[in-house]
């Protein structure tokens, strides 16, 4: 994909999640919320980290995590609405209106990423996850992740005019990874989980 594409399909994305911050922010179900509790918990955060959740939405993450006491906690979205919301929710969040692909943050400064839900959307998975791992401190940890699984994602890439690509496979991943010097720890595709850790050696 050439980067103005990817340019063009971020602004798009941009434009079409500043729309739905009220549909993004609400209470999940109980075993939703059972699945996002798995998902932060694969990060095996510690007292005093610093965590980055890319494409945020409204924050669905971010108490979750702050419940393991980080010392810093950075959200991530091209949607300035959504970041607005997280802001008014979490004041002491720090958040970033970027794209993952050009996130500007200091390199090996992160213990965690989290992608939690948007993976597919990302146009240009390559360049963010490349830019992910050089934010990534040695032994940090990407989570990939989406609560209702593949399933769901494939549904969503039928029925909506977003650009949505099908979440990899371990082999993919691994594939896309290795280069970059993370490796896969941990993958789960499960009919209402999809969970890939991968630690920076």
């Amino acid at each position: 994909m050439l980067p103005e594409e990817a340019k063009a399909i971020a602004g798009y994305q941009l434009h079409h999640f500043n729309e739905l911050v009220d549909v993004f922010d609400r209470l999940q179900p109980l075993e939703v919320m059972a699945r996002l509790w798995e998902i932060v918990a694969s990060a095996e955060l510690h007292p005093g980290a610093v965590v980055l959740d890319v494409g945020t939405g409204a924050g669905v993450l971010i108490p979750l995590i702050q419940s393991y006491q980080p010392s810093t906690v950075l959200a991530c979205d091209v949607a300035e609405k959504m970041l607005q919301r997280v802001h008014d929710k979490y004041p002491a969040v720090r958040t970033c209106h970027a794209d993952i692909v050009s996130l500007a943050l200091a390199s090996t400064s992160i213990d965690a990423i989290f992608m939690n839900g948007m993976y597919g959307n990302i146009a240009d998975k390559p360049a963010a996850c490349g830019n992910a791992a050089r934010m990534l401190r040695s032994g940090g940890r990407l989570v990939v992740s989406h609560p209702e699984g593949r399933a769901f994602v494939d549904q969503l890439r039928a029925t909506s005019d977003l650009f949505i690509e099908s979440l990899p496979t371990k082999e993919a991943f691994e594939a896309l990874l290795e280069p970059l010097g993370l490796g896969v720890i941990a993958y789960r595709d499960e009919p209402k989980l999809y969970l890939t850790v991968a630690q920076k050696s």
